[in-house]
């Protein structure tokens, strides 16, 4: 019945609003109790919770054995969380600060060369990947060691600077805890239902299973990232949505990636998908100027809206973009 689809999409994108408003009181009732930076939380908890939609595509492509979807599905929510969700999170910044008259984005020297490095080493793997054009198993593994690498480095160095933080933390979270937990599987849930059902719809419609998953999975595998950082931004709360979309990117490039190439027999041939791996290593590249030049405001934003509608209107064949 093509009716329920679009009855459960609505659901799913209700489901995702209310719960991720959980999750945003949560992380930032357990970072003041506790005494803990917002965007450290952010970058290590939130991440890899809103990366969990993308992290079910790729285990049910390796069930299945197909990786189309997946593979279009992880560059595409690249885009999408860089170009899309922090465009639209500056732009919300922007006129809330005009509204309030009080200038919300503050980010230290400290957390910018965190998310710069991070930006830096996304688009080196991504072009990395873009030169050996045929990746397997083999690149599979390196991009996992890549992940455990970097993130047991970062969570080491925070975990020294902000230990003493911690100790003088005196708030019971305990109840923040299982509020959060009950956001995030509310989030998960809510994505799936919204990914499905979206699924249903363009199937019904005779899209193909390739722009499906650079697109409309892409755009569904990201609500979770889009509802979350969009309200963080609105709350005054940008280093969240910042940390979520730096530690996303990183997650689907490496540990999603590398999950999905390694327990796949199939070599992937990448010169198909080359031009969603360049306009995600530019998006990576326009944040990482925008971000080193300190310049993050409305205007940025809609340079940033503006690069996804040329990506969504180059991978639907609509712009073709020709290199003399």
């Amino acid at each position: 019945m093509f009716w329920l689809s679009p009855a459960l999409l609505v659901i799913g994108l209700v489901l995702l609003g209310g719960a991720s408003g959980i999750v945003i009181s949560s992380i930032v009732a357990i970072s003041e109790k506790r005494k803990l930076r917002k965007s450290v939380l952010s970058f290590l908890l939130i991440a890899f919770s809103t990366s969990l939609p993308e992290l079910s595509i790729a285990v049910n492509s390796i069930i299945i054995g197909t990786m189309a979807v997946s593979l279009g599905d992880i560059l595409g929510s690249n885009i999408t969380n860089i170009a899309l969700i922090i465009g639209t999170s500056l732009i919300v910044v922007a006129f809330t600060e005009r509204k309030s008259n009080k200038k919300i984005i503050v980010i230290g020297d400290e957390e910018k060369r965190e998310f710069t490095t991070g930006l830096m080493l996304l688009s080196i793997t991504l072009l990395l990947l873009l030169y050996l054009q045929y990746i397997s198993r083999y690149i599979g593994v390196l991009l996992l060691c890549i992940f455990f690498g970097y993130s047991t480095v970062l969570i080491h160095k925070r975990r020294e600077k902000e230990e003493a933080a911690s100790n003088i933390g005196d708030g019971n979270v305990k109840k923040d805890l299982v509020l959060l937990i009950v956001g995030i599987m509310g989030i998960i849930i809510g994505a799936r239902l919204t990914i499905d059902s979206a699924i249903d719809i363009a199937s019904f419609l005779g899209i193909a299973s390739s722009i499906i998953g650079a697109t409309l999975v892409a755009f569904g595998t990201s609500l979770p990232e889009f509802v979350v950082d969009v309200r963080a931004a609105y709350r005054g709360h940008f280093e969240i949505a910042l940390g979520d979309i730096v530690g996303s990117c990183f997650l689907n490039s490496t540990l999603i990636l590398g999950l999905l190439l390694t327990f796949t027999p199939f070599r992937v041939d990448l010169l198909v998908l080359s031009d969603l791996i360049l306009f995600s290593v530019v998006s990576n590249l326009l944040l990482w100027y925008f971000l080193d030049s300190g310049r993050l405001n409305g205007r940025e934003g809609l340079v940033l809206l503006v690069f996804y509608i040329i990506n969504l209107l180059t991978i639907l064949g609509i712009l073709v973009l020709r290199v003399p």
